[in-house]
């Protein structure tokens, strides 16, 4: 599959500032070959995940405008916080459950990451060894299953995101 990646602006009229008091959780690290992975390459955090904030929990209503405004169907949302020294290393999402949730074969799977806020300095994404900085708020990417990608906060606030996980229109 190739990596399709695409990089434009969600309108800020459709973004509401909710996302900032939601209960964010930490979900464990479910697969330890990854973990057993990071840790031979020097990561010693005890935490590899920031928090989210998933579809098993109320979704605000401005969120059912986004597949639109991203060209996508079939979307699973869940909004991401990373705090101060949150690290995701390099790494391959699995998409097994939304997979299994949505009746859909993982090559037709794309996720796209949308910037929540203007960056502060400090935060990082990365895909596909492309390192992205000084977004806008409503800035996104879209990248296939197999596509790499990291993260990191070594600001000193938190960097919000929404995963949105579908297929493309």
């Amino acid at each position: 599959m190739n990596n399709v990646v695409i990089k434009s602006r969600i309108p800020k009229r459709i973004i509401k500032d909710d996302f900032l008091d939601f209960d964010y959780k930490k979900q464990p690290l479910t697969n330890s070959s990854e973990l057993d992975n990071w840790r031979s390459q020097g990561y010693t955090h005890d935490s590899f995940l920031g928090s989210m904030y998933n579809s098993t929990n109320p979704m605000p209503k401005w969120v059912d405008q986004i597949p639109d405004a991203l060209g996508m169907t079939k979307c699973g949302f869940v909004f991401y916080r990373m705090d101060q020294l949150d690290i995701m290393p390099p790494h391959v999402d699995h998409f097994d459950t939304y997979c299994r949730v949505f009746k859909v074969e993982r090559e037709l799977v794309y996720r796209a990451i949308v910037f929540l806020e203007d960056w502060k300095p400090g935060h990082y994404f990365e895909y596909d060894s492309r390192g992205i900085v000084n977004w806008k708020q409503g800035d996104y990417v879209i990248y296939s299953t197999d596509t790499p990608h990291a993260a990191s906060n070594i600001g000193t606030s938190p960097r919000y995101t929404l995963q949105v996980t579908g297929i493309l229109k």
